[in-house]
């Protein structure tokens, strides 16, 4: 059986590949990027590479041809995103596609403030309606968000600066994420199913902050804002309101702050407290607790100790 994964170029579809490489699956791979050059190391095990654009439908399709499952990895361009993903349901579907596993997001209520979440609202409708098998991954906020990127930052300006409020979400891992979803790619019985895909308990930015002190050895503060103050503070550091393609600033990656600053009112809010057993259910292991991320990752604070 075949199995196709779009955006696989980027970090989480270079997660799943890797892993269904190592359970034998490389010659049934199928990879679909925008950039296949960049998954030579895929292609020599096996793997085949497609070029492929969630904003080019029938070259899409021509790229999902032949497989039978479908990974859905949401795109970036938040408000443009549930367009293409329903441009590539209808895709899959003319390609003969009859399973898509979708890479949703936690928090999936229709009132939720973040932005977010209506794009992923909008794909599962499109997904549930489209005649199509699904199985549905809401996964939650990337814990490698916070251990790599605001961690740090924060140990910098010895400072975290956030509208959240004492909101809780179970952060997962990018790892238990791609875990899951190789599960479903290569498992039986998921049609139909929504996964949480969460960490294994709940924390706040609060906590998060403490171990930011803990792993540098570094005070810092965590600091209330409203939105309005978090929108200025974006600002002044050079962060798009609105999503433009290619976007990158080096504290707050690939996301605008529109997105942001609407997410972090959902975990201000509860619309994010979910913490689930799904990812145990799914890969027979424990999901990584926020503090071993941040193990994981104790290089980037070991340069902050004197």
């Amino acid at each position: 059986m075949k199995l196709v994964i779009t955006g696989a170029s980027g970090e989480l579809g270079r997660k799943v590949t890797a892993l269904l490489i190592a359970a034998g699956r490389a010659t049934d791979l199928i990879l679909v990027s925008r950039n296949p050059a960049a998954l030579a190391e895929a292609a020599a095990a096996g793997a085949t590479l497609r070029q492929g654009d969630y904003n080019d439908p029938a070259g899409l399709e021509q790229a999902l041809a032949g497989a039978e499952r479908m990974l859905l990895i949401s795109g970036l361009a938040i408000g443009r995103r549930r367009v293409q993903h329903r441009e590539a349901i209808a895709a899959a579907k003319r390609a003969g596609v009859k399973h898509v596993i979708y890479t949703s997001s936690a928090g999936l209520v229709p009132k939720s403030p973040s932005w977010a979440v209506h794009d992923h609202h909008a794909t599962e409708c499109d997904l549930f309606t489209s005649g199509l098998a699904y199985t549905v991954l809401r996964n939650s906020q990337y814990a490698e968000v916070i251990a790599t990127m605001l961690a740090p930052m924060a140990v910098e300006q010895g400072v975290m600066v956030m509208s959240t409020g004492e909101g809780r979400i179970a952060f997962v891992s990018k790892d238990d994420c791609a875990a899951a979803a190789a599960a479903v790619l290569i498992g039986d019985g998921h049609e139909g199913a929504i996964y949480e895909i969460s960490g294994p308990e709940f924390s706040s930015f609060r906590e998060a902050t403490a171990l930011a002190t803990e792993f540098s050895g570094r005070p810092v503060e965590y600091r209330l804002c409203t939105t309005e103050e978090k929108l200025a503070i974006f600002d002044a550091m050079g962060v798009p309101r609105d999503y433009i393609d290619g976007m990158f600033n080096e504290g707050t990656g690939a996301w605008c702050s529109n997105e942001m600053v609407t997410y972090e009112t959902a975990i201000r809010e509860g619309y994010f407290a979910i913490c689930s057993g799904h990812v145990e259910l799914l890969t027979g292991r424990k999901p990584k607790t926020l503090r071993e991320v941040y193990a994981e990752n104790r290089a980037v604070f070991d340069r902050f100790k004197s």
